[in-house]
């Protein structure tokens, strides 16, 4: 079954929709320095090495350009990063010990892009010595969901099996909303 409703995951301690690409590089820093922490102590199993911000900064900066040919407007340089339904990557990676926001996408007022797979990987040259990428026909593009309904059904994915996403390259589908007044209804 084909999702109809977005999730966004965050740490149980820590708010929604903080983006680490907002903040400057001296909060930047203090948030990782933390974050990987707890990753070494076992709380989470995600890390943010040296590599990560300049590929996360050349993926973001291909989704704005992307995002704008799709006809998006926006000041952000960054979207706020949602799943395409519940995540298994993003339940792994966080220890299952997360909070999340589940969003039917009929309340979503604003332009909805989705990538299948992670844009960190699917929208950047890989920076990390020991991970190479190559995408596959249906990755590096943005689509709407009507365009994700079909490609899931053409590759025949399976969002709830680990062996069909890692059988297709995808950690899970990102929904990605370039709005801040959308997620300011979101939270309310």
């Amino acid at each position: 079954m084909i999702p109809d409703f977005l999730v966004h995951y965050y740490l149980p301690h820590k708010n929604p929709f903080q983006n680490l690409s907002d903040l400057n590089p001296i909060q930047k820093k203090h948030i990782v320095q933390t974050l990987n922490k707890e990753h070494k102590n076992g709380l989470m199993k995600r890390a943010f090495p040296k590599w990560y911000f300049e590929q996360r900064a050349e993926a973001e900066k291909n989704l704005k350009k992307a995002a704008i040919k799709l006809g998006e407007n926006t000041n952000r340089n960054s979207p706020h990063y949602f799943c395409l339904g519940r995540s298994i990557g993003m339940e792994y990676v966080y220890n299952n010990n997360y909070k999340k926001i589940v969003v039917p996408l009929r309340d979503i007022n604003c332009n909805i892009y989705f990538s299948i797979g992670d844009t960190l990987w699917t929208f950047a040259k890989s920076k990390n010595p020991k991970q190479k990428w190559k995408n596959k026909w249906y990755q590096g593009k943005l689509y709407n969901y009507e365009e994700t309904i079909k490609i899931i059904k053409d590759i025949k994915l399976d969002l709830g099996s680990k062996e069909s996403l890692n059988s297709n390259n995808v950690f899970h589908i990102e929904a990605l909303i370039w709005s801040d007044d959308e997620i300011k209804n979101i939270l309310k």
